[in-house]
């Protein structure tokens, strides 16, 4: 047949596999994950591979060789360290390989090799990734999701401030303030006095919430102190942040979600608006959009009183707009919290959790 050298039976006929495809690595704190795809036996003629002929068989898969430089990529499989060889074809395909015990901010080159069975190495495939410590939550967007681990499970969070919004509250408040996506649980207010300090709710997220999280989480969450006030319906002047409530886990306010009095809402100014909220009305675009992250239930509790009755608070409902409640029953709560500039995440935005590992990569 022009063209092909067929060999007799037995003879070896050096002819190299196709190089691996799909190679690809994702850094991480001090490693990398790399993924790739085992080339096909190769045959003589497209019809011979097409009718899986034995006969054509010209090269057949052995193993695959992932080689590891520093300063340039391997110019071959022995040029370098190998750090894994893998004989079931696509074992890394999908799950990846993850080279471990790497330092950060240094670029390690790849390149992985397919030998066939006659010991014939293919051409490489390469890639370069450089791990890294995690990044900061200060340098995130607002608006960015982040993940914190509850029950050892990731809920998404969202990134709503970066810094200390007002002279409102206290310095402690100087942090990264993040509010869980989607509405979590359904708890009720003190209806005596709608007193929010007191309530079931501020109650139950200091407590039994807190133990969702690992002590690692649990350690970076700021203790703060922010601004409220109870629902005596007598008005009255709004607590400052330097004597707030003081609290891991608190509720949003009217004002933080950049409600104002301009709005012909009767409550007290118990916050200051955050970065990802805008002032505006029940028909805005802001509200619109925080009904959108409102998960399945069809209201949204915030922890500002309305000031025309003992029993009221402000709420968000599932059309975007703002209500106030009589909050003998219960209703959706979304926690927040402020974590510190030094928090960090790794490269799939999941908060790292244990505190001796972010000391360890703050050190790095």
């Amino acid at each position: 047949m022009p063209g092909i050298n067929m060999m007799p039976s037995g003879s070896t006929l050096q002819i190299p596999l196709d190089a691996c495809t799909n190679f690809s690595g994702k850094a991480g704190n001090a490693q990398v994950t790399l993924t790739w795809t085992d080339p096909k036996d190769k045959y003589a003629t497209p019809e011979g591979e097409t009718a899986q002929d034995p006969d054509q068989l010209v090269s057949v898969w052995d193993h695959t060789v992932l080689v590891r430089k520093t300063g340039s990529q391997p110019a071959g499989p022995n040029d370098g360290t190998v750090v894994v060889s893998s004989s079931v074809r696509n074992q890394y395909q999908s799950t990846g390989y993850t080279d471990t015990g790497l330092t950060n901010d240094t670029t390690y080159y790849y390149g992985v090799f397919a030998y066939n069975k006659d010991g014939v190495a293919s051409a490489g495939a390469f890639v370069n990734a450089t791990p890294m410590a995690g990044t900061p939550v200060s340098s995130l967007a607002v608006g960015t999701l982040i993940k914190i681990n509850e029950n050892g499970a990731p809920v998404e969070y969202m990134v709503v401030n970066q810094g200390l919004p007002s002279a409102m509250y206290d310095t402690s408040c100087d942090g990264c303030w993040v509010l869980r996506k989607d509405i979590a649980e359904k708890r009720t207010w003190d209806s005596t006095n709608n007193d929010y300090k007191n309530s079931d709710i501020h109650a139950y997220l200091n407590g039994n919430w807190t133990s969702r999280y690992e002590a690692g989480i649990l350690s970076q969450i700021k203790q703060v102190k922010i601004p409220y006030q109870n629902g005596t319906g007598s008005g009255g002047s709004v607590a400052s942040g330097a004597n707030g409530l003081s609290c891991k886990i608190f509720l949003l306010s009217g004002y933080e979600l950049g409600w104002t009095t301009s709005d012909n809402l009767d409550f007290p100014r118990d916050g200051a608006k955050l970065s990802y909220f805008i002032s505006g009305t029940s028909s805005s675009a802001n509200n619109k959009r925080i009904a959108n992250y409102n998960g399945s239930a069809s209201i949204w509790g915030l922890r500002s009183p309305s000031t025309g009755g003992p029993g009221l608070v402000w709420s968000v409902k599932s059309n975007g707009s703002y209500n106030y409640l009589d909050y003998n029953g219960t209703d959706g709560v979304r926690p927040a919290l402020i974590l510190p500039s030094t928090a960090l995440v790794d490269q799939d935005l999941n908060l790292i959790e244990t505190a001796a590992q972010t000391t360890a990569l703050l050190a790095a």
